[in-house]
């Protein structure tokens, strides 16, 4: 009797050691995946960045002007909000920084060789003043935000990825 209760004490050590070793496997699998999300979202972030840097900085520099802008008040006061901008899939035109503010949120997809990820994109315009300190009114540098997160029911982020990059007018 003692025997079948040491084998049987023995079986369960060895299963409860087993077990703890699956689930410090699966604590790295995890990290692994959630590594390697962050990667593939700071890439879309990257590329949505770079698709927002290649507009004009400002709605009085669409065009090129040729008189550059010497006074920051002629610049627009504030950001619009809420455009669906065609560059992510959407209807309307967004030709300055400012326009991609609260833009409706897109959905971009990570091409990998074997499989494809979506990701959600956010962005927000801020203006900054020469201290990089958020300001309400026109300056001539603007922070751009970009959130990106992983599209799904359950998602492997636990936050968004922020990309932000400060644009200056000169």
């Amino acid at each position: 009797m003692q025997q079948t209760l040491l084998a049987l004490l023995a079986l369960m050590m060895a299963t409860f050691f087993n077990f703890n070793q699956m689930q410090t496997e699966l604590q790295k699998q995890r990290q692994v995946v959630r590594s390697e999300m962050e990667q593939m979202a700071l890439g879309v972030g990257m590329q949505t960045m770079e698709v927002i840097r290649a507009r004009a900085f400002d709605e009085a520099t669409i065009g090129g002007t040729e008189d550059r802008i010497t006074d920051p008040t002629e610049f627009r006061g504030s950001f619009g909000g809420g455009m669906d901008c065609q560059a992510f899939g959407g209807s309307q035109t967004c030709d300055s920084v400012g326009d991609f503010h609260e833009m409706t949120p897109s959905t971009e997809t990570f091409e990998a060789p074997e499989f494809d990820m979506e990701f959600t994109v956010e962005v927000e315009v801020r203006y900054l003043d020469s201290g990089m300190n958020v300001v309400p009114g026109p300056t001539f540098r603007k922070e751009v935000v970009v959130y990106v997160q992983d599209a799904g029911d359950d998602p492997f982020l636990a936050e968004p990825i922020q990309f932000s990059e400060v644009l200056s007018y000169y």
